[in-house]
């Protein structure tokens, strides 16, 4: 298998300058990935070239060879904390193998993609970027997380020889071209879940039926709202983005999306009467304010935010007749912007493969295509005219389906955990339609008396 040098990934982890498209993809909740400067060749979505080898248990002679190979083995899983910038926020890991007869110790990194590769934008907007698994070797791939402060914690798994030997067969099948390159989801198939699964592989699929069980009530939503939770721009993309079916209750196999919680998982797990876990230890502890616990609440912020800008649209209105362009800037800026995100919400949550966590989502009762129209035609609000009667109607619609999604989430089998959005969006959306037929009126009423 191929194995990057200390000077290749020296280069591999100064990635500040793809900062800006990594912001959003964490805005989507996307754990931290490295950045490879390499041209990369494509392969169908999440499907290997060649046939994978054995799993334990299925050929006793190929068992037996790779006992002997696996006695000189240990398996450890690094798990690093989250860094400085907001797309290093998710955590990090790799699986480690280590060979005392060889001297071969190779730390295996499932979160590589490229910036070179074709079509990269286009496929990140619709959901198909593309990664790969590379091999590091592990002091080298240790030094580069402890040189951007960032905790390092170690776990020594326990696997018979057997199970060590075929994992290291796993991992080397998994590096070769032809099968090492994967479709990424951000919350079903990252570089966290890649390691469970092999680790599962290995263990003949013990630890997805020991984790079946729902643990709480994380959910993909509040485990990425927790983790962007002091930044608020990144912390609202979420709360747009996701619909309702972030919202369910994850198992214990699902919450291995984030390489905090599979770390966990591990050390709590027992197969066999026995530990998984021999060792677990903490090697470097970054200077840094840990993470919060749990999702922040803020809704009640939500709702005075919305408030407080619904009652300035209206006194502006109301208190500066003459200064009606303020209230048309602001109509048009609020409506031309929330008509944007709703377009593409509505084409992520419809025609990408971003729809199994877009989709279904009532955020598009409060920012959808309809803002544009309004956006479009805001300045003829108060004309006695097509236009005008089109502004107003659209206002009020805007206002009425709005008030439909503020009732649908809290219906069951509607509700969604975005109601942040929702209360933040709706007084907004009544204020302009009162200003739109509030205007309507007195231009009328002005033609009468004339």
């Amino acid at each position: 298998m191929r194995v990057h040098g200390p000077r290749w990934f020296a280069r591999l982890v100064t990635r500040r300058v793809a900062g800006a498209a990594l912001f959003a993809m964490a805005a989507l909740g996307v754990p931290n990935a490295s950045v490879a400067q390499t041209t990369v060749q494509t392969a169908p979505d999440n499907v290997e070239q060649t046939p994978p080898p054995p799993a334990p248990g299925k050929d006793a002679a190929l068992d037996s060879a790779r006992a002997r190979r696996g006695e000189s083995m240990t398996v450890s899983i690094y798990t690093y904390g989250p860094g400085d910038q907001v797309f290093e926020r998710f955590g990090h890991i790799a699986l480690a193998i280590r060979d005392t007869l060889t001297g071969e110790d190779l730390a295996f990194n499932w979160g590589m993609f490229d910036f070179a590769q074709p079509n990269f934008l286009s496929r990140f907007l619709t959901g198909d970027t593309k990664y790969w698994m590379a091999g590091y070797r592990t002091m080298d791939f240790n030094t580069a997380y402890r040189g951007e402060n960032r905790t390092i914690r170690e776990q020594r798994l326990v696997l018979t020889p057997a199970q060590r030997g075929a994992l290291y067969d796993f991992v080397a099948w998994k590096a070769q071209e032809a099968n090492k390159y994967y479709r990424y989801d951000y919350y079903n198939d990252n570089c966290s879940t890649r390691v469970r699964d092999a680790i599962d592989w290995a263990l003949g699929g013990a630890l997805q039926q020991l984790w079946s069980d729902v643990d709480g009530h994380h959910t993909w939503r509040d485990e990425t709202a927790r983790i962007t939770a002091d930044n608020l721009p990144v912390y609202a993309g979420i709360q747009i983005a996701l619909g309702r079916n972030a919202d369910k209750h994850l198992t214990r196999w699902q919450m291995a999306f984030l390489p905090e919680h599979l770390a966990d998982a591990l050390v709590a797990t027992t197969v066999n009467g026995q530990p998984l876990v021999a060792h677990d230890s903490v090697l470097y502890v970054a200077d840094r304010a840990p993470m919060p616990e749990h999702a922040p609440q803020r809704l009640l912020a939500a709702g005075l935010l919305g408030l407080v800008l619904a009652l300035l649209i209206v006194a502006m209105a109301v208190g500066l007749p003459r200064a009606a362009w303020i209230t048309t800037v602001a109509g048009s800026l609020w409506y031309g912007v929330g008509g944007v995100l709703g377009t593409a919400l509505l084409l992520a949550g419809t025609v990408t493969k971003h729809v199994p966590y877009m989709g279904t989502n009532l955020s598009l009762t409060v920012l959808s295509p309809l803002l544009l129209v309004a956006a479009a035609v805001w300045f003829a609000r108060a004309r006695s005219s097509v236009l005008g009667s089109i502004a107003r109607g659209a206002s009020l619609l805007i206002g009425v389906i709005a008030i439909l999604g503020l009732i649908a989430n809290h219906v069951p089998g509607y509700a969604q955990g975005s109601m942040v959005v929702i209360l933040c969006v709706v007084p907004v959306h009544l204020a302009l339609a009162f200003v739109a037929w509030r205007s309507g009126s007195s231009d009328r009423a002005s033609r009468v008396r004339a």
